[in-house]
């Protein structure tokens, strides 16, 4: 994983003194130029929290930092002037780079290990919370279309307690979580692991309790503020779930066959 990708990933992990030094790191892509002494005075960051910054994320020190984030810059992408100048630029480029990041944090096997979890599932339950919620409920609706009808989506955190208590390890709970540390969520998914449940969360935060509760994983890292976060962007979550339905589609018979029946069943409805 990128350097860059391990910072956005991590970044409810960090202290303030070590968000201070992420904003300058943000803040100053010729930090790679700089000594840690430098880097002292104009980020008012001890030398003692750099280092241990720097060994959090994985480097031996600050210099292996500054030549694995060169490395990473020198394969940057170039700016045009559409993103430079325009709103809608902006915003693709915002939307580009958390998609390349999404892309970075998971794998084809992955992908590939949920899609026959879904497959094989006795019954399979989908948990979100907030905004959260419209992501499993997207999933929902894509399962059902796919002729996945074991598939359960419950608004109420006692319903979803009841509905977890009665699986087993035959089944999978789909969990929807941007922060990944929702007490319900937590108590929730804590009660389908104690009657064996497969478990696989949709997070933004690779060190959170969902991800270690977890069987599965899958990392969007989408790095925006903790306020933006309430109307902030999920393209990244849709886009894991668009990859994933679309893989089931390619690959299994059953369930372009469903598809076409659910089409069929509708389309004398339309004009």
């Amino acid at each position: 994983m990128l350097i860059t990708d391990i910072i956005e990933s991590q970044g409810n992990q960090f202290s303030a003194t070590e968000r201070k030094l992420v904003d300058y790191i943000r803040n100053n892509p010729n930090i790679i130029f700089k000594t840690i002494t430098e880097v002292i005075e104009e980020s008012k960051v001890g030398y003692g929290s750099i280092i241990r910054f720097c060994k959090k994320i994985g480097c031996e020190g600050f210099q292996d930092f500054k030549i694995r984030l060169a490395t990473e810059n020198t394969n940057g992408e170039k700016k045009s002037d559409l993103e430079e100048d325009s709103l809608l630029g902006s915003y693709r480029k915002l939307v580009f780079k958390q998609l390349n990041v999404t892309m970075r944090n998971i794998d084809d096997k992955t992908i590939i290990d949920i899609a026959q979890s879904i497959i094989q599932a006795r019954k399979i339950v989908l948990l979100g919370f907030g905004g959260s919620y419209p992501m499993a409920e997207e999933f929902s609706y894509r399962l059902l279309r796919m002729g996945f009808d074991n598939t359960s989506l419950d608004a109420d955190n006692h319903v979803q307690s009841y509905r977890v208590s009665l699986l087993n390890e035959e089944d999978v709970v789909f969990v929807f979580s941007f922060s990944g540390t929702t007490k319900e969520i937590l108590d929730t998914v804590n009660v389908a692991k104690k009657y064996n449940a497969k478990i696989i969360s949709f997070t933004n935060h690779v060190k959170s309790p969902l991800v270690k509760l977890s069987d599965m994983f899958l990392i969007t890292a989408i790095r925006i503020p903790a306020l933006e976060a309430e109307l902030g962007t999920r393209l990244p979550f849709y886009f894991i779930i668009e990859v994933l339905t679309n893989y089931l589609y390619d690959n299994y018979q059953q369930v372009r066959d469903a598809l076409k029946i659910t089409y069929d069943s509708v389309a004398k409805k339309q004009m």
